[in-house]
């Protein structure tokens, strides 16, 4: 019998991250299927050993050079990965310290690199009997570089929020981004109730409570692979966060309208609308990926949804045939990420803020594109999942002093309010709202 062995997986994965560049969530779905035979509570340890590391990986960094006369650059990959795993486990796991140093110094042996196994281990104890002892820049006097290095987040990003929303404030959204966020689904109102979807999930020993905005949206705990729910097989509800969902029922589509989704996959937005107008009308949903578009279709089949038709069309290229031909359309447009930070911690890897501008040119041709499928007098929603201002209020300013748009006023609870004089518009955080960060504005089409 084959013995996987979970911590080799977990360096195997953050080995991928850092050195080939494949995307965290990725690399753990292919290891997680790829190895079936673990035991749960082996899968469970692989999820959050990979998941932590990578939402505090600068803090760890941090660590490991703080004792190690061989900085973390220089490192050979998998030593940085071995050692990483190790002190994770060792600060945020309460895994006792002969576990995670011994297992660690045999994942350097078992890659042949038996002379770097004293090294590994001398730093790992260094670290382990100095937990209490980590220090950190001033707080007081380097705020920004404080915030950076205690909750993991880069320093140029740090820097940008403190100058947009303040030092307390920053603080408090990058201490929330080092948690892990819970899941949020949307309920299949198709097949269901929220109420008799609750039951449902609970009969199956989950946890579930209402989300903070939206009835129909639950936010569940001890999951395990909810895929493999009897309630999901039975369509009875898609994975969707609430502040996702909250801009469907923004966009507010009625029974018969034709709606199009511009940047649609993976398609959480475009099931939601159908279920909104009880699956009658029609809904364009596109991507330029077919591999994402079949994932829609069968998504929307397992939910019993029929009036989605998938497109592959590039959302930057305007088709003259579609000019005013939507009621409504609402376009997530392709952002940095900022406010995914709880699910996809790599993103802190992947970001410098030089990529920002970049996006901005491809964002507002798609924003003016996209415009121009809506019928005078229509609904236009534009969102990013993002947290920059110059991405979302930016973009919004551009809009109003643009095309020939104006302002909806939102009415929303919880603490959502319009932000920055936008009546228009609102900013998510996952500090305030425990949502992703989650930019979403509405607009109408002028008569004129």
């Amino acid at each position: 019998m084959i013995k996987i062995n979970p911590r080799e997986i977990v360096c195997r994965i953050l080995t991928e991250v850092e050195s080939e560049g494949q995307f965290g969530n990725i690399a753990l779905k292919k290891e997680l299927k790829a190895n079936g035979a673990m035991k749960a509570q082996d899968r469970a340890f692989v999820t959050e050993a990979v998941n932590g590391t990578l939402r505090n990986i600068i803090y760890i960094d941090y660590c490991i050079n703080s004792f190690s006369t061989v900085k973390t650059e220089k490192m050979k990959p998998w030593v940085l990965a071995v050692m990483r795993c190790a002190v994770y486990q060792l600060i945020f796991m309460s895994v006792p310290q002969s576990a995670a140093i011994d297992e660690a110094v045999k994942l350097i042996k078992g890659r042949n690199l038996d002379g770097l196994a004293g090294f590994v281990n001398a730093v790992l104890r260094k670290i382990s009997d100095n937990i209490d002892n980590i220090v950190l820049p001033e707080e007081s006097k380097n705020p920004a570089e404080y915030i950076s290095i205690k909750f993991s987040h880069p320093l140029w990003l740090v820097k940008m929020w403190i100058s947009a929303y303040g030092e307390d404030f920053t603080k408090k959204l990058c201490m929330a981004d080092t948690l892990a966020a819970p899941v949020n689904i949307s309920t299949n109102t198709l097949k269901c109730t929220a109420d008799e979807l609750k039951k449902a999930l609970e009969t199956e020993g989950m946890s579930v409570r209402k989300g903070n905005f939206l009835s129909d949206t639950l936010i569940i705990s001890k999951t395990g692979d909810i895929s493999k729910s009897r309630a999901f097989a039975e369509g009875m509800f898609h994975v969707q966060d609430e502040s996702s969902a909250l801009a469907v029922n923004i966009l507010a589509p009625k029974s018969g309208e034709n709606i199009l989704d511009v940047c649609a996959a993976p398609g959480g937005k475009s099931v939601l609308a159908a279920e909104i107008m009880k699956n009658k009308g029609k809904i364009t949903a596109r991507d330029i990926f077919d591999h994402r578009l079949m994932l829609i279709d069968d998504t929307a089949r397992r939910l019993g949804i029929d009036i989605i038709k998938t497109e592959n069309k590039d959302a930057s290229v305007f088709d003259e045939k579609d000019e005013f031909a939507f009621d409504r359309v609402i376009a997530d447009v392709p952002c940095s990420g900022l406010g995914l930070m709880r699910k996809k911690a790599d993103i802190r890897l992947r970001k410098n803020g030089n990529d920002i501008d970049l996006l901005l040119v491809l964002q507002k041709k798609i924003l003016e594109v996209s415009s121009k499928y809506v019928k005078k007098g229509g609904i236009f929603v534009f969102c990013t999942c993002t947290i920059c201002k110059k991405e979302n209020i930016g973009n919004l300013k551009w809009i109003l002093e643009n095309l020939p748009f104006e302002q909806c006023e939102l009415s929303l609870a919880q603490g959502a309010e319009p932000i920055d004089g936008y009546k228009c518009a609102v900013q998510l955080f996952p500090s305030v709202h425990n949502t992703d960060g989650f930019f979403i504005a509405k607009l109408r089409r002028k008569e004129i």
